[in-house]
């Protein structure tokens, strides 16, 4: 089970399993508001178990407050909405290629970390589970270990190359398990799990949030004009401080996996043109790594997860 944010006043939780309602208020214990969820929609259904597979969308919501919440019988636990706009004092965590405990040990250990002091949200850019090489069932157990923070922080994630490029998964599995905000559909995109969610922005507090897709044909060049749209819309925006942008691959990195120049030279051009722009996420190479500001922008990889 795990939710993501939507706007203002909207979130979306999707889960695993029989029950197939949410119900949740603003007091403990006492619910005013009953959502029964939907299946995914075709063809991005999650194939890793039988399910079944929920998404409920929650909206209406009351901005920067709290809510208790429960799916079917299960425990109660909390969300709270988006702070307003503008406004600032908010924690995010960011962890790449991650996997599950069974495959990589430190898993549980990264996943308690950020349990032990939740975020608001994590982002997660790419390298969720690797059921590509250890099979679907490692997707579940995946989504399973980070149910101990992602009850009560929102799950943004981007795609890596681990969801897509190789035989044993695909898209169908992750898109299926997500609802995003603004999403964008990328040119080149695997016509398996065809037309959305490719990437998508939100805003949060004082902060533009941008992802990138994966370098699928032309989907890098398409995000380029998208992008620079919405940064030039953040840097007229007087609620927007920052711009952050966060994807799997690396722009610049001396880990295993190199930058790519055509990325970087991308990102650098929008940094040169947007002084809003400060920071960049990323994975892939499994490390942590931090540049000096390059026109402008940091850039972290943050591929500490947990998987080897």
């Amino acid at each position: 089970m795990h939710w993501t944010i939507l706007g203002q006043t909207s979130v979306t939780f999707d889960w695993r399993g029989t029950e197939n309602t949410v119900s949740y208020g603003t007091t403990p214990g006492s619910y005013t508001n009953t959502v029964t969820a939907i299946n995914p929609a075709s063809p991005n259904i999650p194939f890793s178990s039988a399910g079944p597979f929920w998404e409920a969308r929650l909206t209406g919501l009351s901005e920067n407050t709290l809510y208790y919440y429960k799916i079917g019988a299960n425990s109660e636990k909390t969300f709270r909405t988006p702070i307003p706009r503008g406004s600032s004092n908010f924690s995010i965590m960011a962890e790449a290629d991650i996997g599950d405990h069974t495959s990589y040990a430190n898993v549980t250990v990264v996943q308690g970390q950020i349990a032990s002091d939740p975020p608001t949200f994590v982002l997660v850019p790419g390298d969720l589970t690797y059921a590509n090489s250890h099979g679907q069932s490692h997707a579940d157990i995946a989504f399973n270990d980070v149910m101990v923070w992602s009850q009560v922080a929102a799950y943004m994630p981007t795609w890596g190359n681990h969801e897509w490029d190789s035989s044993g998964d695909d898209l169908r599995n992750y898109k299926g398990r997500f609802d995003l905000p603004n999403q964008q559909i990328s040119p080149g995109s695997p016509s398996v799990s065809c037309c959305g969610e490719d990437w998508y922005w939100f805003d949060y507090g004082n902060v533009r949030f941008i992802a990138y897709p994966e370098p699928w044909s032309g989907a890098w060049s398409d995000w380029n004009t998208k992008a620079r749209a919405l940064m030039d819309a953040a840097q007229a925006d007087p609620n927007i401080a920052f711009i952050v942008t966060y994807g799997h691959r690396p722009a610049y990195s001396s880990g295993h996996h190199p930058g790519s120049s055509t990325l970087a030279g991308y990102l650098d051009a929008l940094g040169a043109g947007h002084s809003k722009y400060v920071l960049n996420l990323n994975g892939h190479s499994h490390n942590y790594e931090r540049t000096l500001p390059q026109s402008g922008v940091v850039h972290i990889t943050a591929g500490g997860g947990g998987s080897g």
